[in-house]
């Protein structure tokens, strides 16, 4: 294992490592060089050129996946619903129409309650029973349209509803493993522009979508895409920062993600019609086509795909605009192509992770932080139609939250390290979603206590899943890092899917899905007490490095020692 500070050296000393080669064995160079390092050595972890970049990133990296992801909560807001007039009724109002017609579900406190679902013709007789609705009409006072309207997802076909968040997150999971796939196959600036325009084609067709069937395919290609475009967008950024910037960087792009989020709420909220949204929230986006002539192609890509000139000759760019002076006979290394380079890929790599045990415990832990962390997220923003608040106030409220949740993160990150942070977050986000089970309803003006412990959960778990990944990449070695990170984001993209099925818990109790997920939130504080701090350890490079960082370093060790009597 490389040590950071000792990196730090041979950023110092990097013209005498590129001149001394000639002192070296040629194999033993280009193992023991890695590609990215030897490009930081070279252009500095930070610059002129890096903040310039990465300030466009911040600003777009996430604005396709925000629009793609968080309008499903406006697609599929709740309307008043009753079966349908007929021509010859039309002048009775929809309340009359309900008396003489619908079959009564529910009279409390002498409001009475009906089921929408189960339709009697008025011309019909008493000795008739009730028959299925088919066909509905739907409240427009606020909402035009919206994909439960156009396609009737209501009564027997409610369930389907679900398929279009299931879907989506169908995408993000494929997205994120083909797009690492494509990138390296294609460079990044390619794969980008191509993820873009895939998300601006398919979200037009999808905004004319004859059936729900059409919407499904055309809302997983939109997935699909705009997660790959981020995650590539992501790559590019890390490959060309490096030290604590990497760490704040790391964090940033939820900024991001929080900002979208507050614009998807204001657009939906000033043309409430899903077909309209689907078209603004697509088009547009044509106009980040502009990245790809600001962005140039990845040095590390270049210089991993034999393009070594192009590599050295962009180095030079950025050095100069950095303020860094390279030597006239400043040369690369390129990558040895060795059967070991391979070891980290494919299942190979994957099989890696379950070699030894304790690699094993921290692979399975980082695997369900993963997966709770995007359950909770997900299950508490893209279901927020259920709470008594107003789904545009509870979406603006949580997402401006976000800002300062974001900042105390990076902040604690800094000063506490990766497994403090997570499991005060953890532990705070499960109270208070736990909280929510002592909540009586029916007393509180908009169920506003309820509301606001969810925000309050909300904000701690977009915390953890901000640092998943940098505790990730600095759990997993460097020969299956990749395979590490994507498999573990495949639980990411899981646990959204799951997420409708502790939504639908609400049957019983409308205060049981928070309370599951403030359970689960709990349990992950727990598991995260057996993983090793990493902010100050040296990254691992090998398989056997991976293994033995930090055996026998546990939050109750910590206890232990202090426990140890002092030796006389």
């Amino acid at each position: 294992m490389v040590p950071r500070a000792e990196k730090e050296l041979e950023a110092r000393d990097f013209s005498s490592i590129i001149h001394s080669n000639g002192n070296l064995e040629k194999g033993e160079c280009l193992v023991n060089i890695d590609e990215k390092q030897q490009i930081i050595n070279a252009i500095g972890e930070w610059g002129t050129w890096q903040f310039r970049r990465c300030a466009v990133i911040i600003l777009i990296i996430w604005l396709p996946a925000s629009f793609h992801l968080l309008n499903m909560i406006y697609y599929t807001a709740p309307t008043d619903y009753n079966c349908k007039r007929p021509d010859a009724w039309s002048h009775v109002s929809v309340e009359e129409w309900k008396k003489l017609t619908h079959q009564v579900k529910s009279v409390e406190d002498n409001v009475t309650t009906y089921d929408a679902c189960w339709f009697k013709h008025p011309d019909s007789g008493p000795e008739m029973d009730y028959e299925p609705c088919t066909e509905f009409e739907y409240d427009t006072s606020f909402w035009e349209k919206t994909i439960i309207m156009d396609f009737d997802l209501v009564c027997q076909r409610e369930g389907y509803k679900k398929f279009t968040q299931q879907m989506t997150f169908f995408g993000l999971m494929c997205g994120v493993f083909s797009s690492g796939l494509i990138s390296d196959r294609f460079g990044r600036r390619q794969t980008m522009l191509g993820l873009l325009l895939l998300t601006v084609v398919a979200g037009t067709i999808s905004s004319f979508s004859p059936n729900y069937f059409v919407f499904l395919i055309t809302v997983w290609i939109c997935g699909f895409a705009s997660i790959g475009y981020g995650t590539v967008m992501y790559c590019w950024m890390m490959e060309h920062i490096a030290g604590k910037y990497k760490t704040i960087l790391g964090a940033c792009p939820h900024y991001c993600f929080g900002f979208w989020g507050l614009m998807t709420c204001l657009i939906c909220y000033l043309r409430p019609n899903w077909r309209h949204l689907q078209l603004i929230f697509s088009v547009p986006c044509i106009l980040l086509v502009g990245a790809y002539f600001y962005f140039p192609e990845s040095a590390r890509w270049l210089l991993a795909n034999g393009k070594k000139k192009e590599a050295e000759d962009l180095c030079r760019e950025i050095a100069r605009e950095n303020g860094r002076e390279l030597d006239k006979n400043f040369e690369l290394i390129a990558p040895a192509q060795t059967g070991r380079s391979q070891e980290g890929t494919g299942y190979l790599g994957f099989l890696q992770l379950f070699r030894y045990p304790h690699l094993r415990l921290k692979t399975l832990i980082c695997y369900y932080l993963w997966f709770s962390t995007a359950l909770v997220y997900y299950g508490l923003t893209l279901n927020s139609n259920d709470l008594g608040a107003s789904i545009f106030v509870y979406s603006a409220v949580g997402k401006a939250l976000e800002f300062p949740g974001i900042t105390i993160v990076i902040l604690m990150l800094l000063k506490t390290g990766r497994r403090i942070t997570l499991m005060i977050f953890y532990t705070l986000g499960g109270v208070c979603l736990m909280m929510t089970m002592f909540v009586p309803l029916n007393t509180f003006p908009y169920e506003w206590p309820i509301v606001v412990l969810n925000l309050a959960g909300r904000v701690f778990s977009i915390g953890t899943l901000a640092v998943c990944y940098i505790y990730s990449s600095e759990i997993f070695p460097t020969v299956v890092r990749n395979v590490g990170l994507g498999s573990s984001s495949l639980w990411a993209r899981v646990g959204p899917m799951v997420a409708p099925f502790v939504a639908s818990l609400k049957v019983y109790d409308d205060r049981i899905p928070t309370t599951v997920f403030g359970i689960i939130a709990l349990i992950a504080a727990v598991l995260v007490t057996f993983l090793p701090e990493t902010s100050s350890t040296p990254l691992p490079d090998t398989i056997q490095d991976s293994e033995e960082l930090g055996k026998g370093d546990t939050f109750w060790n910590i206890f232990k020692k202090k426990k140890e009597p002092i030796k006389k």
